[in-house]
């Protein structure tokens, strides 16, 4: 029978393993890196770095340190499709920016394509188009983007900082470029100004807190860079419908 198309989410096994499988597989690390090495081709993958394993192929692989990494398992496909050129030999790819965010997009929407086939084929095939359009199509834009901003520094910096205030002035330190640059090219890049990405990642953090935690409601606010509870509830009322004491308790 003919695999589904599956994502997942775990750590590589920190010791050397082998084996293949009648599906093609995509793997590329959220945080920490393994090394893996396909038909003889050995290689790093990384939060940068990713590797495309054509259905059949023995492979090692190893997971060094703390990880987690994102595997894409998909069916074999038809002759003539339009991505089967990913496959026809093992890769190693590079992700830009843009294959970035839509891994973080990915990752955030764990809870969806666990749950629906429909999903997870959906996210796959928009990351391989994504994929195959840099790998073999000449795209001076793409060529391009390289040049913008590093979002991945960006967002892990933005993530180990929510408690605090976050002026552009800051982030266009982080990115070595000028306050006004920065805010150009920040809003190029994710199609938000730095504020309205700022305020969407200490919402979202606060929601995953909410529902994980039993931390006091002030608490969550603080530790998501909000000067108060009532700030917290106001800005969360606006973007979700309901208070943070509503979600809570839905959850």
């Amino acid at each position: 029978m003919q695999p589904r198309t599956r994502i997942r989410c775990f750590p590589l096994p920190e010791r050397c393993l082998h084996h293949d499988h009648n599906y093609h597989q995509l793997v590329i690390a959220l945080s920490g890196s393994a090394e893996f090495e396909i038909a003889g081709y050995g290689g790093r993958v990384d939060a940068l770095h990713g590797c495309l394993v054509p259905s059949g192929e023995v492979h090692f692989y190893e997971g060094l340190g703390e990880n987690q990494h994102i595997v894409m398992d998909l069916p074999q496909l038809a002759a003539g499709h339009s991505f089967q050129r990913l496959f026809d030999k093992p890769r190693y790819f590079n992700a830009d920016t843009s294959l970035r965010l839509l891994l973080s997009f990915m990752a955030r929407e764990a809870s969806l394509w666990q749950v629906s086939d429909a999903a997870a084929e959906g996210m796959s095939q928009v990351f391989l188009g994504s994929l195959y359009q840099r790998l073999f199509t000449a795209n001076p834009q793409l060529a391009g983007s390289r040049k913008r901003l590093d979002l991945v520094k960006l967002e892990v910096y933005i993530q180990q900082h929510l408690s605090e205030k976050l002026p552009v002035v800051r982030l266009a330190q982080v990115a070595c470029v000028s306050p006004g640059h920065f805010h150009q090219l920040f809003k190029e890049a994710t199609g938000k100004t730095p504020g309205q990405y700022l305020l969407q990642a200490r919402l979202e953090r606060a929601r995953e807190l909410l529902i994980q935690t039993h931390l006091p409601l002030d608490l969550v606010a603080h530790q998501v860079g909000f000067s108060s509870q009532s700030a917290l509830t106001h800005a969360f009322k606006r973007t979700y419908q309901q208070t943070p004491g509503q979600v809570r308790r839905l959850h």
